[in-house]
Parts: C-alpha cells; structure tokens; sequence
C-alpha cells in the first residue's frame, strides 16, 4: 500500500521488509515495526467503529510508550488531529487549551480517570509531594482509558476493547502527507494558548534532519522519553529504549550501560545530575555512549567544558538550535562550540533545506519544509517564521544568538513567558502584584526562578501550596525556586515592571 504521509509510509516500509525489527522496547517489552503496523489498523478500525470522522480531534493523557505510538499512528491513518499536551501543567492553563481544542476524543491514564472522580485521594496525594496532573474533561469528549482496570463510573471505553478488533483489509483513507496530525502547545497566553501544527509532512521532514544527524549511529539504541523520538526511531530504522521517569544519576548510568545505550538527547539539566555523579567518583560516562544530542539554546560554555571533561573521547557531542515551529535549524560539534571565543552563543550553520534571515532589528526569521502549518487559533502563517531570537550570521556562516526580543525564560528545555503565569498568581488572595524573573545559576547550570510578590498578609507557605496543586496551580516547571516580597519596581511611560531591577535586588541581598 503507498501512503503519501512521511510517518506512515516509513512504518508500512519497515512492516514489509522488517517485521521483526524491535521499534521500542519499554521497561521488559518490546514491539516491532510488524506488531505496531497492525496494532494502529486494529485500533484505528475500531476507532470507525464508534464513528470516528477525518479531521477529529484526539487529546493524549497517557505517558509516551506503546500504546501513546499506536494511538498516534491509528489517528494518523484516519486523517484525524493528535493533540499532545503536558497533563503536568496548572489547571488554568490546561483547561484554556481543552477549550481551545474542544476535542471529540480522549485517551487518558485510568489513574488519572478514577482520580478525577476522588478529589479527596487526590488532594492527599498532592499534599504528600506527588504532582497529579490537572485534566479538564469537557462535556461531550469520548473518553478511552488507557491502563490497568479501575473502578470509573464515568461512561468511557477502555482501550483493552481494540485488542479483540479485526484490523481492516484495506483502510478506506490514505493520510496524505500535508495532512494536519500533531498538535505540540508551546507557551503563550492563558487567553490564547499557542498550539503548533505539524503535518505528516513537516514532521517527517524534522525527522529526515535527526536521521541525518545520527547517520554514524545507525546500529545504536536511542535511549528517549519525548514522542517524536520515538517517530525517529520508526523513520530511521534506529531502535528506541524509553527512559523511566526520575531515575537517579546512578540508576540512569546503570540503564545505559545495561541497555547499551548509544544515543542520548535532552536539555542540559537532563546531564547536570550525571556530570555530578562522575565528577564526583571520578568516572566517564559509559563507553557505549555514541553520540549525545543537547537540544537548547543558549548552551553555556562552562556547562559544555563540564561535560566534556566526563565524556569518552569517541563521544559525539552535538549542539541543536530549534524550536517547536521547526525542530531542526543550526547544529554545531559541542567541541568546536567550547573553543569559540565571540561575543553570543554560536548555534552553527543551517542544516540542509532551512534558510535563515536577519531582521532590522536583530530577530531570527526561518524558514523550511520542516515549517509548522499554523497555530491551531490561526487560519495559516507567514512563508518565514519569527523566531523571537535576535541574532546575526557571521562571515562563516554561522548564526549567533544574542538573547531574546521579549521577556522569556529558558528552563530546562522549556520556555516559560513570566506573563502566563503572573495573572494567574495575582488571583490568590492579599496578592496585589506579582513579578517573575529567571537568574542563571552556575551550581544546577540552569536558570532559577525567582517570584517577587507585592501585597498586605501574605502567607507565602500557602501562596506556594496554591501554586503547586491549589485552584491556581501553574506549569511544573514554571514553580519558583524562592518567593520574597518587596514593592514591585516599575519604569518608563507604560510603567512596566522593571525586571532588572529586581534581578540586581535577588543578586545584591543573595536570595
């Protein structure tokens, strides 16, 4: 069968030629490219079943693994939309994209269902430390639990059903290749949250750029706990090994040396805890290590020299500069980047298909095949894309970032825009204004976030329980690493807060 979508027609290849070909291996299971193709047709069969329809809006709330790939291929199939959204942010803010979407379909974690239904037990567990996700359930959505049986009386199909389905013989629809599928939100308001669209073919074009990066590491295993490396893995033929959640440094070294770990990719607070671990027995990395990808920008030098140090000498090391909007645009050897004595952060040439050009007023505009369709509350978007970045390209060819056109901090690898949160904190009682502000700190090679409050009784203890799994929850990464009071500087005609001001406040009483 020929499918015109990228993602598709890769998984039908590798099914036809590779059955056996082990595409993910999860905890002590593992699926292959034959398994995964007639396991999406079975679920995508049933899903017409109960009527599903092209263009349907599918919201995922289970943790990325085995049934996360077969659900997204089984919608990819019947041309329907994947919206996949962090079940961990505040409550405000997940309900607003739940509104956003109004989708007709749910597959949701049974805990996360049968916690809906006991606030009490959830409060529990959020007052003993867990972070529960906060999950909005419109009216109307059909909701599928994914999971172990629990008792839920809220009418829902549970997923084990798509397991008794006759795959189709032929599937009636061919998901063409630019086809709306994936829906990725990235910060923005809580008014109008910002979902990027991807299509089959921009994806699989994101894709291509990582196969290519990893061209060397063909035989290796990639170990990854995001989505669309999973993807990766289909597409590139490189088999994918999904990390645990919250394991220690010593556990995760373990798990890569048991595993035969070969590739890695995250941000680089994802490294610190391994760095520290080596240093610390004065170690390497295991020797099975390829090639590790760190995906953010800027990557601070101290933080690379550091790595570097614990790395094996056969390891490569690539920097990537990217966003939601286009997942690929510079690379640059982590080695090369460390002896780079400029002014910026050097991110690398453009990779192959991706064209960069500099605004008069310094903002990084891309554009390329990997370009989103649009933002889902936008009809389109323009031939090149904002980055928000400001930078220059150098005589070689090299983009330089120089640092950010708007107010946004870069934690871990995600962006947190201080506004998205501000409203919400100055809904809890005695609050009158509420400032965040990022400082780098060179202990976690990270940024710390500090919030500055300004208002009358203020009990900062319940202030941070409110935020942490209160009615105005915020983003888990988004949580602040200190809150103090002081009167909130402002400046100018508008009278804006003055964020410098209170960074030089954090920095001179050493909060």
């Amino acid at each position: 069968m020929i499918f015109s979508n990228p993602l598709i027609q890769s998984l039908s290849n590798m099914a036809n030629t590779h059955p056996d070909f082990p595409v993910l291996r999860n905890k002590n299971r593992k699926i292959t490219a034959g398994e995964l193709f007639v396991r999406s047709n079975q679920i995508a069969s049933g899903l017409l079943t109960f009527d599903f329809k092209k263009d349907d809006l599918v919201v995922m709330a289970t943790e990325p693994g085995e049934a996360f790939l077969e659900i997204m291929y089984a919608v990819i199939l019947l041309q329907g939309k994947i919206a996949i959204i962090d079940p961990e942010m505040g409550r405000e803010n997940y309900a607003a994209k739940m509104k956003q979407l109004q989708p007709q379909w749910m597959f949701i974690d049974s805990r996360l269902l049968f916690l809906q239904e006991h606030p009490v037990l959830k409060n529990l567990l959020s007052r003993s430390g867990k972070k529960i996700p906060e999950i909005s359930l419109l009216p109307g959505v059909r909701l599928i639990s994914v999971g172990r049986k629990l008792p839920v009386f809220r009418k829902h199909i549970s997923f084990k059903y798509f397991s008794n389905v006759s795959p189709l013989p032929a599937l009636p629809l061919y998901a063409p290749g630019h086809t709306e599928n994936i829906i990725i939100y990235t910060s923005g308001t809580l008014s109008v949250p910002k979902g990027v669209v991807h299509t089959g073919y921009s994806l699989g074009s994101s894709i291509t750029g990582l196969k290519n990066l990893l061209a060397a590491n063909r035989n290796a295993i990639v170990g990854a706990s995001l989505p669309h490396f999973m993807l990766l893995g289909i597409t590139a033929g490189i088999p994918v090994k999904m990390k645990r959640k919250n394991m220690s440094a010593s556990e995760e070294i373990n798990w890569i040396d048991k595993e035969n770990i070969g590739v890695l990719f995250g941000p680089p607070s994802d490294y610190l805890p391994l760095i520290r671990y080596c240093e610390k027995k004065k170690r390497e990395l295991p020797a099975c290590l390829q090639h590790i990808l760190l995906g953010s920008a800027p990557v601070h030098l101290r933080f690379l020299k550091r790595l570097i140090t614990v790395l094996p000498g056969h390891t490569q090391l690539t920097c990537i500069y990217g966003m939601t909007e286009n997942l690929l645009v510079c690379t640059i050897d982590g080695r090369q980047k460390v002896n780079y004595t400029g002014s910026g952060d050097l991110l690398g040439k453009p990779v192959c298909g991706v064209s960069i050009k500099i605004e008069a007023d310094g903002e990084i505009f891309v554009k390329s095949g990997q370009l989103f369709s649009r933002y889902f509350h936008e009809a389109g978007r323009s031939e090149w894309h904002a980055s928000g970045d400001l930078g220059e390209v150098d005589e070689k060819g090299n983009l330089i970032l120089r640092g950010r056109k708007k107010e946004m901090i870069i934690r871990r690898n995600m962006n947190i825009y201080p506004a998205l949160y501000e409203n919400t904190i100055k809904n809890i009682k005695g609050v009158e204004e509420a400032a965040i502000v990022g400082v780098y700190d060179e202990r976690i090679e990270d940024e710390k976030i500090y919030l500055a409050l300004e208002g009358t009784g203020l009990n900062l203890h319940h202030i941070r329980s409110q935020l942490n799994y209160g009615k105005h929850s915020i983003d888990k990464e988004a949580l602040p690493d200190h809150i103090f009071e002081m009167v909130i500087p402002r400046k100018g005609r508008q009278n804006k807060i003055d964020r410098f001001s209170i960074i030089e406040h954090i920095k001179k009483n050493a909060l």
